[in-house]
């Protein structure tokens, strides 16, 4: 390889026909490694010219106070607005702090991500990338045997991860619960992208609200955007025409809410006489919509924030096994869309 295109874990792994996890552990120490296996693997090493100091030096006695963020999907605003939160809460911490983009978010081939963070000694990692899919399937099989402390955001609690993460499913209830309690009886739903677990989680909100107060979600009553703005309009112009006797839209998120408003408009749908409307995420210009926006608020810095600490105290103690699911508290927020009692 060039000067300029350094050497990885991987690249050794890959030309020893191991394991990130077995080179890691020649290298380290951590656990023991078959003799023959050993040698080979060093032998690959020197072959290669690859230098581990900095994994040695990281992995076996000391902190760099370095963290490994992987991140992706920053255009919306949660993903970006969690990030922000991770840089905060890092820099008071005294962390530095490597970033790592994945521009296909739905994908499972992660391992040269972490073997690339590996090789940069860092302390812990924070897997920001939203579960999309089945990309988590990599993470099921190999976080027992990553070296170091990880903790996961936009994870389904089951997989039994360290993991931080709004409780989507409450955010949806409470958006349809509060459409209920204003008089609406026909409550369709915007969702995002379902193969998003926050997206599925939210939708099964709306349907845990309806069933509750007696109504039977239909399927026919829901329809998929991609969180674009362009994605809303379409999607309620879809809705009105499978379910004219609609009152009232739950929708993903403030974006696709903006984008069903137009169309609401353009239909001569009066909002919220004739259309309540609640979104998702409290976007800074939500409330300055029209009308302002009735929306589930998420604090997407504090999630940010807490994801630091919560991988500060695996990384102090390294014997927790590392699989506490901490879920926070979404935040209604009441404008004048839903308020058919107080039409604007």
């Amino acid at each position: 390889m060039s000067e300029k295109q350094a050497v990885t874990i991987h690249d050794v792994a890959l030309s020893a026909g191991v394991s990130v996890s077995t080179v890691s552990n020649v290298l380290t120490g951590n656990r023991p490694v078959a003799e023959a296996t050993r040698v080979h693997v060093l032998k690959i090493v020197e072959q290669l010219g690859f230098r581990p100091n900095r994994l040695a030096r990281g992995l076996v006695n000391r902190s760099s106070n370095t963290i490994g963020v992987v991140a992706s999907s920053l255009s919306f605003y949660g993903p970006a607005g969690t990030l922000v939160g991770i840089e905060q809460q890092a820099s008071e911490m005294s962390y530095t702090m490597i970033l790592r983009l994945v521009h296909a978010p739905a994908t499972d081939d992660v391992e040269p991500v972490v073997a690339d963070l590996l090789t940069s000694q860092v302390d812990g990692i924070i897997w920001a990338v939203p579960q999309i899919e089945q990309n988590r399937r990599w993470w099921i099989n190999a976080r027992r045997i990553v070296p170091i402390p990880t903790v996961f955001l936009n994870t389904e609690p089951q997989l039994s991860f360290c993991q931080v993460d709004f409780d989507n499913r409450q955010g949806g209830r409470i958006a349809t619960e509060h459409l209920l309690a204003m008089g609406y009886r026909h409550i369709g739903a915007i969702a995002g992208p379902l193969n998003w677990w926050a997206a599925h989680e939210r939708l099964q909100g709306w349907r845990d609200a309806l069933r509750g107060a007696g109504l039977s979600p239909d399927d026919r009553h829901v329809v998929e955007g991609d969180w674009s703005a362009t994605s809303g309009e379409r999607a309620l112009a879809q809705l009105l025409a499978r379910y004219p006797e609609m009152d009232a839209v739950v929708v993903g998120n403030d974006q696709m809410a903006l984008g069903a408003m137009r169309l609401a408009r353009e239909r001569g749908l009066h909002i919220p006489t004739d259309l309540g409307m609640v979104g998702y995420d409290d976007l800074p210009e939500a409330e300055f919509y029209y009308p302002p926006l009735t929306t589930v608020r998420q604090q997407v810095n504090e999630v940010g924030r807490l994801a630091v600490r919560e991988l500060a105290r695996l990384i102090a103690n390294p014997d927790d096994n590392g699989t506490r699911s901490t879920l926070l508290e979404p935040q209604l927020i009441v404008r004048a869309s839903s308020r058919r009692d107080q039409p604007v």
